[in-house]
């Protein structure tokens, strides 16, 4: 007998083939992200509670998306937000034209950069664990690790949330690399000290947070 996965394993390909293009939009990422997460205060807070608790003053944020997470950081704080879609980027740089001390870039973090010759005292890695292989992290995590001078602060969804109704979003979700709590601990462990983990539950998933200081 044909299991459900493997059921339902077209649909979800299909799904990715008409949404990826689609969520590559700015407008219609944040009108999906916020139906499936709503205003995120959970995450948000979480991550304000470890950058404050670090006093980073400086932040690089990987992955950043559309920008939600500056506002997680005092405006004193100098905020750099990377991510390799143009589009994201522009709307970021419109959206917090204002703010001070805060910048966007448009970066492939796989890549060598200029990123990554500085340090940064706190690093974000918000929701993009799950975009990346394990070749990918192989690479990715080191570079991290060299920037990083006080806290790594990750959040990445579970395929194991609580309710049904989660664990067939999580499956639809277009980050085609979703692992368990102990599989994300065993990667990261090979470059930093797990200081502190945490579930933090939205909408339609539940994320789970880790906080991360350099071995």
């Amino acid at each position: 007998m044909t299991s459900p996965t493997k059921r339902i394993l077209p649909l979800i390909k299909l799904s990715h083939r008409i949404s990826d293009p689609l969520l590559d939009n700015p407008f219609i990422f944040n009108y999906i992200r916020y139906f499936l997460a709503g205003k995120q205060n959970g995450m948000k807070n979480f991550i304000s509670e470890y950058l404050k608790k670090y006093d980073c003053q400086n932040v690089i944020d990987f992955c950043c998306g559309t920008g939600d997470f500056v506002d997680c950081c005092d405006k004193k704080v100098r905020y750099l937000g990377v991510d390799n879609n143009i589009h994201f980027i522009t709307y970021s740089k419109n959206r917090h034209k204002n703010r001070k001390k805060t910048t966007f870039q448009v970066v492939d973090v796989l890549k060598p950069g200029k990123i990554y010759k500085k340090s940064y005292d706190g690093v974000l890695l918000i929701s993009a664990v799950h975009h990346f292989s394990d070749e990918d992290l192989e690479l990715l995590l080191p570079k991290i690790k060299k920037i990083t001078k006080k806290v790594l602060i990750i959040a990445d969804i579970i395929p194991d949330p609580p309710y049904p109704i989660q664990k067939v979003i999580v499956k639809f979700d277009r980050g085609r690399y979703v692992r368990s709590k102990k599989e994300k601990l065993k990667i990261l462990k090979k470059y930093f000290t797990v200081k502190h983990t945490r579930d933090i539950p939205t909408q339609t998933a539940v994320q789970y947070g880790i906080v991360c200081e350099v071995t």
